[in-house]
């Protein structure tokens, strides 16, 4: 079962099990989550469960909703994707079986996705898809910054290839020579930021 940890200030607040169909998050008493700030909204978000995974759902709320640094309408939430409501942080935590394969809803993702996009979120091309046909795809401005997104065994993973800046996975650099991506993922390069799906 999937759980969602509280913090603020680093400190741990709460943590509630995600065991129906919809949680919902705000300041108000009657949420399943209530966050007593005045930077969150009586009814600020809420978490609908489906047989597909975990979504994170932003109500209409007066600051806004973000996962991983990257504000949200509507978000599939992964293993340790991090909700930022006002002040306070929400880590989604999934549980693991005997193997280590995270379980999301009633399906266990294992092995290289069927079909991988790359979906652009901001600029002129916002909107447009790139499904990641190649063993290597490479994304970017030459000359400013350019990653290269290959296939390796069951997953994909992201090279920083050209350019003095580093690129971004949810709105942190890369540390590793080659990033492992994640469903849902949020990729900054050259000043574009991008999504990356998985359909098994």
């Amino acid at each position: 079962m999937a759980k969602i940890i509280v913090t603020f200030n680093g400190l741990i607040q709460q943590e509630v099990s995600i065991n129906k169909s919809r949680i919902t998050i705000g300041r108000r008493s009657g949420n399943d989550i209530v966050i007593d700030h005045l930077t969150v909204s009586g009814q600020h978000a809420a978490i609908d469960t489906t047989s597909n995974g975990s979504f994170v759902l932003d109500l209409g709320s007066t600051n806004g909703t973000t996962v991983n640094n990257q504000p949200v309408k509507k978000h599939l939430l992964q293993n340790d994707d991090v909700i930022d409501i006002g002040k306070y942080k929400l880590r989604y935590q999934q549980e693991k079986n005997t193997q280590g394969s995270v379980i999301s809803g009633n399906i266990v993702q294992t092995g290289l996705p069927a079909v991988a996009t790359i979906r652009v979120v901001n600029g002129a091309n916002a909107g447009k898809e790139l499904i990641l046909s190649k063993p290597v795809t490479t994304i970017g401005n030459p000359g400013i910054q350019v990653v290269a997104i290959a296939k390796q065994a069951d997953q994909y993973v992201m090279k920083h290839v050209e350019g003095a800046e580093t690129p971004k996975v949810n709105g942190k650099p890369i540390s590793d020579p080659a990033q492992i991506l994640r469903h849902g993922d949020m990729i900054d390069v050259a000043g574009i930021h991008m999504q990356i799906t998985f359909k098994y």
